[in-house]
């Protein structure tokens, strides 16, 4: 059985297709088994929980994609502290917590927007001072203070009454362990 020429060419064309459609393949898998390594990888890396974050500022969206409570090292509002926001849905805070550089810390409620005076929605705050001393601050709808309960630099409890009687002074019955008293502060 003798070969002819153009039998021997067409097998040699072929074997080489046949070797070119082989090497093709072999890349075409490897690849795909790249591309599947990879996305493996990135599937175990998203599976395993992170004992860390790190950033300076955290901001948590609802599902809308509104701010709702921002966290910050230092916050974004200009002032050197650390601290949260809690954001209603209209982006106003309602809850604010701060911890100073001279390691006061303290922390607001505020009234939603639309509720008294617009200058100032806090109507709560409450805190420790640098020195050690609670406080907690009551403030009506107009923002003016109306009641403290603290604890003195000697640490000596004491309840503050404020009335404003008018925008001259304001009045202020103090009661603690030592007595009650009454006095006023010029505005």
């Amino acid at each position: 059985m003798s070969s002819h020429p153009n039998d021997t060419a067409d097998l040699l064309a072929r074997l080489n297709e046949l070797e070119l459609k082989v090497r093709r393949q072999r890349y075409s898998s490897v690849g795909i088994l790249s591309v599947l390594a990879v996305f493996m990888l990135l599937g175990a890396i998203q599976e395993q929980p992170q004992d860390t974050i790190r950033a300076r500022v955290v901001i948590v969206e609802d599902d809308q994609g509104r701010d709702r409570i921002v966290l910050g090292a230092p916050m974004l509002d200009g002032r050197e502290y650390v601290g949260m926001k809690i954001l209603n849905p209209d982006g106003a805070e309602q809850f604010g917590l701060g911890l100073k550089n001279d390691g006061s810390v303290s922390m607001g409620f505020d009234v939603r927007p639309g509720v008294g005076n617009p200058a100032n929605r806090e109507r709560l705050n409450m805190g420790v001072t640098a020195s050690g001393q609670g406080w907690i601050r009551y403030l009506d709808n107009d923002t003016k203070a109306r009641m403290f309960i603290r604890l003195d630099s000697e640490d000596v409890p004491e309840l503050q009454f404020l009335d404003w009687p008018d925008t001259e002074r304001i009045v202020v019955r103090e009661i603690g362990f030592v007595g009650e008293s009454s006095f006023e502060w010029q505005r």
